[in-house]
């Protein structure tokens, strides 16, 4: 009886991934009234979101009323959110509750909603759109949506190299942009450092164009795209991954203020990361010192080597995995509306000082 059971629930699981959950982003199937988006950080989970988002409110006659909501918000008033759901919004229809959560926890006000809604003898005229980071097949927040009868679970990953060049092409004829060749595969490999920056990114390269008479060249790409070149040019995040506490704190007013972009010193960060994690596969493959600078990208050059050498000893690998963990969390936290983004780059960039400069001590 109890594996009867358990079979039946199993078969009851409303889960979509890849290909699955972007179509139903685009398409979305009647009878669901609550979706969660979800996926690794570089996972295009904010521009699927947003696609689901429009064909919901589009969807729905009268269109939805769009309503964003925060985790705080909701745990302060946990009622508004079946009131959002369940009443009309002030234009008379109903509204789509939006909120993207950093942390498991944040949700808990949603899921007693979700909870209440089960029991309710039909869904809600709303709709509610919860849009996460990465989350294991325990996490509670997944299993109550893959478990619900009129919820479903959206995990997106990452597009594979050709369909994200396939899609960044047609966003390019959509948008009307012209590039030069060398233009389109600098492009092209710099966006697939972070396939969720793609759209921003873009968009800038659309507005730049704006009344421009030629295609984009390299050099256009090169000053517009944030991503491009991030292993050189961040003050702060060399400082910090040199363990150069007090010069970091001293630089970090100036270059770290309210709108400065404290995004792209994480994706510098991150891309630091994976260049010293490289350095340390390469090594592992019998190539020593400065051979291992020339297969890095971009290289390193004999010049360089005896200051990247230094770095690389004070980040062996599993400190630097356990450091791109907390990178990726403090991604998300940034991603969400209204946080404090200078503030929490800035933590995080003192706490990686204070571990560079404590594992240089324990070196000497």
């Amino acid at each position: 009886m109890k594996a009867l059971i358990a079979s039946r629930r199993a078969a009851t699981k409303v889960k979509k991934t890849g290909r699955q959950a972007e179509s139903f982003c685009s398409d979305p199937t009647s009878g669901v009234f609550a979706a969660l988006v979800f996926g690794k950080t570089g996972a295009p989970v904010s521009e699927l979101s947003e696609d689901l988002a429009k064909q919901w409110i589009n969807g729905t006659q009268p269109a939805l009323d769009r309503r964003r909501m925060s985790p705080e918000e909701a745990k302060q008033d946990p009622g508004g959110i079946l009131d959002a759901l369940c009443s009309e919004s002030l234009f008379g229809g109903a509204s789509l509750l939006q909120v993207s959560i950093a942390r498991e926890t944040e949700a808990r006000p949603f899921l007693d909603a979700m909870t209440e809604i089960e029991n309710m003898s039909e869904p809600p005229n709303g709709k509610l759109l919860i849009v996460a980071g990465d989350l294991t097949p325990r996490s509670k927040l997944r299993k109550t949506f893959e478990d619900h009868k009129s919820a479903i679970a959206l995990q997106i990953f990452e597009r594979s190299e050709r369909d994200f060049e396939n899609w960044v092409r047609d966003q390019l004829s959509a948008s009307g942009l012209r590039l030069e060749p060398d233009a389109e595969i600098l492009l092209l490999r710099t966006l697939l450092e972070d396939q969720s920056l793609a759209p921003g990114e873009i968009e800038k390269l659309a507005l730049y164009a704006v009344d421009l008479d030629r295609p984009l060249t390299e050099r256009d790409v090169r000053d517009l795209i944030i991503l491009e070149d991030q292993s050189t040019g961040f003050d702060l995040v060399d400082l910090a991954l040199d363990g150069k506490l007090n010069d970091l704190a001293g630089l970090m007013g100036d270059q770290l203020k309210e709108g400065s972009g404290a995004i792209p010193v994480l994706i510098g960060l991150m891309n630091q990361l994976k260049r010293l994690n490289r350095a340390h596969e390469v090594s592992g493959e019998g190539i020593h010192g400065p051979k291992i600078g020339e297969r890095l990208s971009p290289r390193v050059f004999d010049r360089q080597w005896p200051a990247f050498e230094r770095r690389l000893q004070k980040w062996p690998p599993d400190r630097i995995l356990t450091l791109m963990t907390l990178v990726a969390q403090t991604d998300a936290q940034c991603r969400t509306a209204g946080s404090p983004q200078e503030a929490l780059v800035g933590k995080l960039l003192l706490d990686v000082a204070q571990v560079a400069s404590h594992a240089g001590r324990r070196r000497a």
